[in-house]
């Protein structure tokens, strides 16, 4: 049975959430928002006073009312300006322009390797190129990266997936751009695009878990994403399952990505006969490629299907379960490139996960969405207008930049100090 979010207290992302509704299904009244949204209308009444004190948001004329107070609709202003993201992988970055509604308007891949000395500036060359192709105001640029990020407002990384270690990326990116730049991990930005854009606007508490090379997961606390002492909550993947086994690529032996991520599953399927082992990838971008072919081979073959993709769906759905049983979620979201095979994980998921979850839990919900590359980038972008609405102020300056910017793109003029 699905759970709703207690509605009396607006979190640190509804503001966002308010944007991104406007702007996905224009003019809207307080209390259509409320119900959208699944808050109070009183919520509703004080972020639509701080979004109109802002610029963000404008009262439109009353609509004709049966009886009653008239109704007011709000209506997104500066809804020109866009938002640019982009997910940093080891061989190439995935670019988005996008409206602030989340429609896609610009896409590009571009090839990249993170082991050049000069990559940061390989990188802004890439995301200038597309500033300067975006026909809008641009109101700053989220970056998603794979590992722990020490704050959206400094942007330094650590990310053993791709060899950086203390990465400054906030700070280059933005001095080689002339915008605001935010920077946070990968799933992290998922978990933020889905309260603005997804699933998130229905609830207050959910996990985002993601699957592919590596398993992710980003934990939304009553509305705000919670990072961790040093930003790097949510890693998932490093749960110990199994005493010894195989290291995972960051070394940890026995943790589920060790099991289940790509160079797990291939593993796996070498040693139970599914898989060549001169067939095996040697550079880890290919791993995708090959849990495809499996795939492909395991939807002739039942055996092949349940000794390796159920297999890992029961390994991930008691991972997924230890979670639920910790943190008490409202629903969890699942994504990440290896949902494309999600219909060989589910009976395995559906199995470890409702078998180990605590009885009172077993009919929790859960949401497998569409998975493209885009995606990352978005939820990267998504980040850019979350950003003026964190309560500790972690985005700083970069924040109140943002927020100048979608003010002066409603008022045709933009900032450009960062």
């Amino acid at each position: 049975m699905n759970k709703t979010a207690s509605g009396s207290r607006p979190s640190d992302l509804l503001p966002a959430s308010v944007l991104g509704l406007l702007g996905a299904r224009g003019p809207m009244t307080r209390t259509e928002l409320a119900a959208a949204l699944r808050v109070s209308p009183a919520s509703i009444t004080q972020v639509g006073k701080d979004l109109m004190s802002r610029g963000m948001v404008a009262e439109l004329g009353q609509l004709a009312s049966g009886g009653g107070r008239p109704a007011r609709p709000l209506s997104l202003v500066g809804s020109a300006a866009q938002i640019v993201g982009v997910k940093v992988a080891a061989s190439h970055l995935a670019v988005v322009a996008a409206k602030l509604d989340g429609t896609v308007t610009l896409t590009r891949t571009e090839p990249f390797d993170v082991t050049r000395p000069d990559a940061l500036d390989l990188a802004a060359r890439a995301m200038r190129a597309v500033l300067e192709a975006v026909d809008a105001p641009v109101l700053g640029v989220g970056v998603g990266v794979p590992g722990s990020v020490d704050s959206l407002e400094s942007g330094v990384a650590d990310s053993p997936t791709i060899g950086w270690h203390n990465a400054q990326i906030g700070a280059a990116l933005r001095q080689k751009l002339g915008v605001p730049v935010l920077v946070e991990n990968d799933v992290n930005a998922l978990a933020v695009a889905e309260q603005v854009y997804g699933v998130g606007r229905r609830y207050s508490t959910y996990l985002v878990v993601t699957i592919g090379r590596g398993i992710g997961c980003g934990i939304v606390i009553d509305g705000q994403v919670y990072r961790g002492a040093d930003g790097g909550a949510g890693e998932l993947g490093h749960f110990p399952m199994v005493e010894g086994g195989q290291p995972c690529p960051y070394g940890h032996s026995g943790c589920l990505e060790s099991l289940i991520g790509s160079s797990g599953l291939i593993r796996r399927a070498v040693e139970a006969g599914f898989w060549a082992a001169d067939e095996t990838p040697t550079r880890p971008d290919d791993e995708l490629a090959a849990i495809r072919r499996l795939a492909a081979r395991a939807a002739t073959d039942p055996v092949l299907a349940e000794g390796l993709f159920g297999w890992a769906g029961r390994w991930l759905g008691t991972a997924a379960a230890g979670l639920v049983n910790l943190l008490n979620p409202e629903t969890v979201v699942i994504l990440g490139e290896g949902t494309a095979q999600w219909e060989l994980w589910e009976a395995g998921f559906e199995h470890g996960f409702r078998s180990k979850l605590m009885a009172a839990r077993r009919s929790l919900p859960y949401v497998v969405d569409p998975w493209d590359e885009d995606k990352w980038a978005l939820g990267a972008a998504a980040l850019v207008i979350a950003s003026s609405f964190d309560k500790d102020g972690a985005t700083g300056y970069q924040g109140e930049l943002v927020r100048e910017r979608l003010s002066g793109a409603a008022a045709g003029r933009t900032r450009t100090e960062v």
